[in-house]
């Protein structure tokens, strides 16, 4: 046991240096090229634990403001530096027991999560706190997952619950369905790439300013990815308060200065509803997996386990990628975390109900038609 011990905070003090030198050496050139008169070497130091601590989904309040819009794509950062710790531990340890595994993991942690967050002590203050039952909770469940999926004893024998099948189905429509909103993002950014460049001229970050502005652009990318989703089913999302873009609504105050933003459309365009038909067949297929796998008793617990999944997941995925931006004018960026999962999971539960109910409407419609035939 004490070994264990020794060992996980050895790695966890490893992973947090892995991630702390590479970040504080691109803060302290940034600093360096920035040409600030006013700041001291403290500053790129505390701005690289703070950037970790954003990589970790962990919310900053910076005076009377708030961080909560936060990178989904900066979580690729922890993932790299819990997966070298909790391997090297499995290593210097033995790949033994699941049971053993799972208290690798959680001693690593446990370790990570209290360490880093005293690490992060000095750079925690008036101007940006973030209070430690909210940072520790945090880093530990990102540290766990992440630890969870590298260590190694997830199941991997097929899936035969009807709850699993109906997880794994909603994960990959939800997948799809992300993938496609992207893709509709992209086009969007190539289509109105001429302003995406006027606002990064605007901004003049410099060369090393420019590769840390493009860095944080690719962190924000699956954020921007879900907006894009939460606009084609029709629920809109957010770029500050007294703001709603949706294909058939347009209306914003202003546009913040970030060249990823330049791509979003400048009316309303209501040909996009069409793309609710996506959700719908997602649904569709969601329920011929559960028809075709089950008979009727544990074919209903696959559908209504799979629309309990749809609403948590596009729960989630709304809440994670959406809240405040640095300003109290941008209190509201985002998907609307309530509005998202209603309107998707309602999309869904149509197309299930479509395929459940179609063949049988097809099938009363020709009974019709033959006794009418036949009294005729």
């Amino acid at each position: 046991m004490l070994e264990i011990l020794r060992v996980g905070l050895q790695q966890a003090i490893r992973s947090i240096i892995l991630l702390l030198l590479p970040i504080s050496f691109m803060a302290l050139v940034v600093w360096a090229t920035s040409g600030s008169s006013t700041g001291n070497t403290a500053d790129p130091i505390r701005a690289a634990l703070w950037s970790i601590l954003v990589a970790h989904q962990v919310p900053l309040q910076l005076n009377s403001s708030y961080l909560t819009f936060l990178p989904l794509g900066a979580l690729f950062i922890p993932y790299i530096a819990v997966k070298s710790g909790i391997q090297r531990m499995v290593g210097i340890l033995g790949a033994i027991g699941t049971r053993d595994r799972r208290g690798y993991i959680l001693t690593f942690s446990i370790s990570y999560s209290l360490i880093l967050y005293l690490i992060s002590i000095p750079a925690l203050n008036r101007t940006v706190s973030s209070p430690f039952y909210i940072t520790i909770p945090i880093i530990f469940l990102v540290s766990t997952f992440f630890a969870y999926l590298t260590s190694g004893i997830s199941p991997r024998n097929a899936t035969q619950f009807p709850w699993q099948r109906s997880l794994r189905a909603t994960v990959i429509a939800f997948s799809a369905l992300v993938g496609v909103s992207f893709l509709v993002f992209a086009g969007s950014l190539i289509w109105h790439f001429d302003t995406v460049l006027t606002v990064t001229r605007v901004v003049e970050p410099g060369i090393f300013g420019g590769i840390m502005l493009a860095l944080i652009q690719l962190f924000y990318l699956p954020n921007i990815a879900i907006a894009t989703l939460s606009y084609l089913i029709g629920s809109g999302f957010e770029i500050g308060i007294n703001s709603y873009i949706s294909p058939i609504s347009y209306q914003i105050d202003e546009l913040p200065a970030i060249p990823l933003l330049g791509a979003i459309p400048t009316s309303s365009i209501p040909i996009f509803l069409l793309a609710i038909a996506l959700p719908v067949v997602a649904g569709a297929l969601i329920t011929r997996y559960g028809v075709e796998s089950y008979s009727r008793p544990e074919r209903d617990r696959y559908l209504y386990s799979a629309l309990a999944f749809v609403l948590l997941i596009s729960l989630l995925l709304a809440r994670l990628s959406s809240g405040e931006l640095l300003s109290s004018n941008l209190k509201s960026t985002g998907p609307i975390w309530w509005a998202m999962p209603i309107a998707i999971t309602a999309q869904i539960g149509l197309g299930g109900a479509l395929y459940l109910l179609t063949p049988r409407l097809i099938s009363s419609i020709r009974q019709l038609q033959s006794r009418h035939g036949e009294t005729s």
